[in-house]
């Protein structure tokens, strides 16, 4: 499997032009432009811009990840990744240590796993504790036991060339 080999399905929000054809530096210098796992975040961002003439628009985060390796020479800026704060101080706290800015928090159970195996990730807390509540009966309890969460990142997996793993979001394109 290829790294992240889920990640064409997963949606990633992006400021551009109004046309979607160019995405916006949308920092105080204009150097950096975010690509945002909630399209909440990516709305409140435009709405903060005050700019007439942008949209936010959907990719695949597989897309935001290909664009975050290139040469910021070459695309008049960089990329960064952001996750909504909710997901990166959920992150923070089950990690005991801060969450990389620039990054997407992943929050998993070992034992949330498809049938062939593959673990899967999520990218929004709250996701995970559904999937689970589902995987228990409906009912969480001490009986059925708790999540026991566990967290990675999108740049952590997407180091790795061959991750067993199923990127989850609830977000849609």
């Amino acid at each position: 499997a290829k790294p992240l080999a889920t990640a064409d399905r997963v949606p990633v929000f992006v400021i551009t032009t109004a046309d979607g054809s160019t995405p916006l530096f949308t920092d105080a210098g204009a150097t950096r432009a975010a690509f945002f796992a909630e399209r909440r975040d990516a709305e409140q961002r435009l709405k903060s811009l005050k700019v007439d003439d942008a949209a936010v628009m959907s990719l695949p985060l597989s897309e935001a990840l290909e664009l975050k390796g290139k040469p910021e020479s070459d695309l008049g800026g960089a990329f960064t990744l952001s996750a909504h704060k909710s997901q990166s101080d959920d992150a923070s706290a089950i990690a005991g240590t801060a969450a990389d800015p620039d990054d997407l928090p992943l929050f998993f159970d070992p034992r949330l796993a498809a049938p062939s195996g593959e673990i899967y990730v999520f990218l929004k807390k709250q996701d995970l504790d559904k999937s689970w509540t589902k995987a228990v009966g409906g009912k969480v309890s001490a009986a059925t036991g708790f999540p026991n969460y566990r967290v990675t990142s999108v740049r952590a997996l997407a180091d790795k060339s061959n991750t067993p793993f199923v990127i989850v979001s609830s977000e849609k394109f």
